[in-house]
């Protein structure tokens, strides 16, 4: 069973780990926490407590309180210390294991994602796909255009 990791603590390893892979998007996160609409948050939170549950399990359970309280320490206001540690902990681990970052990494660029583009796009229907071949078909009548091996980009009709 995994233990508990609150949101919070999810956060802020999620800050640090967005700022190790795209520069200023630990901000971002910060600063779309409060802007951003319901399910996009929803959304993003989702992530946010995925990367932080891998994050926890392979990192800080089972280690020494210190380090294991690390997270939840960091995640209190006016925690730059704390902080500070847990980003130096964290980039250790990440630059040890290339599997395991890269598994981090995946989920923080779909956390990315959600917290840079959704804001942006005011569209009816939007799918992103992260590896591998997606299909919407909102419209069972419309014609369905696949391309297998190669880039597509088709624009059919007018939103609304």
């Amino acid at each position: 069973m995994l233990e508990p990791l609150s949101l919070a603590a999810a956060t802020a390893i999620a800050k640090i780990v967005l700022d190790k892979f795209y520069e200023g998007a630990g901000k971002k996160l910060e600063e779309s926490a409060t802007k951003l609409g319901g399910s996009v948050v929803e959304k993003a939170n989702e992530k946010i407590q995925q990367l932080g549950q891998l994050i926890w399990q392979r990192c800080f359970k089972g280690k020494p309180a210190d380090v294991a309280q690390l997270p939840e320490q960091a995640a209190k206001p006016d925690a730059d210390a704390e902080q500070s540690k847990l980003s130096e902990y964290l980039g250790k681990v990440l630059d040890q294991d290339d599997v395991f970052t890269q598994q981090v990494k995946q989920l923080a660029g779909e956390i990315h994602q959600v917290i840079v583009n959704m804001e942006d796009i005011k569209a009816r229907n939007v799918q992103q796909n992260f590896g591998g071949q997606g299909l919407q078909v909102n419209d069972s009548k419309a014609p369905v255009i696949q391309a297998k091996d190669s880039p597509i980009t088709i624009n059919y009709g007018v939103a609304d």
